[in-house]
């Protein structure tokens, strides 16, 4: 099934979609009108994904211990079933985030391929199967185009080395925000918006988390 849908010509506010290292998803927009400066970022933990995750992996055992086999196998596709289901109900509140904003454009890394450069660390395989980034960017992608709000993919490239400090400013903030302020830029840079913010943005923390106020302090690496 296709639908035509009408995409903004000239955005006036991009968000950026980043996975993080301590949250499954982490949102930051930037405004055409001030783009040194970010608005409010918003977390995603993805707490209840790792609870279904880690729920299931116990059961696995059990059952392995009992050499049954083919209940495993119809566990797996339950627990599929959840987790998606988790990355629909993170994906619309993404999407109501970006729509909060004037002609929004979202952009994200491509992360086409990244599994293989997790061959040799089981643990980081692990954990990012656990908290699967890639298939919710693609729900993301879906939904954001049924709103008729476009989505752009950076290359690794263009997105090296984005949870360190801003090289001109030396502001560093809670690496997770830090690396989804950066990404923003790097297509803003493109767009002819300026690159370098000065102030933290106010974040906003959802899904599982206690909601607060405040700004992050420079070099931040907890919440």
């Amino acid at each position: 099934m296709k639908k035509a849908v009408e995409l903004v010509d000239e955005p006036e506010t991009v968000i950026a979609i980043d996975r993080g290292e301590r949250n499954l998803a982490v949102a930051v927009a930037i405004s055409k009108n001030n783009p040194d400066k970010p608005l409010k970022g918003q977390f995603w933990r993805g707490e209840e994904i790792k609870r279904i995750r880690g729920l299931y992996s116990h059961i696995r055992r059990r059952l392995q211990e009992k050499n049954r086999i083919g209940k495993i196998k119809e566990l797996r596709g339950r627990e599929e079933r959840k987790v998606t289901q988790q990355l629909h109900i993170i994906a619309n509140e993404i999407i109501a985030y970006t729509k909060q904003f004037p002609k929004p454009v979202i952009v994200m890394e491509n992360l086409n391929g990244i599994r293989n450069n997790f061959k040799n660390s089981k643990k980081i395989n692990k954990r990012f199967h656990s908290l699967p980034f890639r298939r919710l960017q693609t729900i993301i992608e879906c939904k954001a185009l049924l709103e008729g709000i476009e989505v752009k993919y950076l290359t690794r490239k263009e997105t090296e080395n984005t949870s360190k400090k801003c090289p001109k400013c030396g502001l560093t903030y809670y690496r997770d925000l830090n690396a989804a302020i950066n990404i923003a830029h790097a297509l803003t840079r493109g767009m002819g918006w300026g690159s370098c913010s000065s102030e933290p943005p106010e974040p906003a923390y959802v899904a599982g988390t206690q909601r607060r106020k405040g700004r992050l302090n420079a070099g931040s690496s907890r919440l």
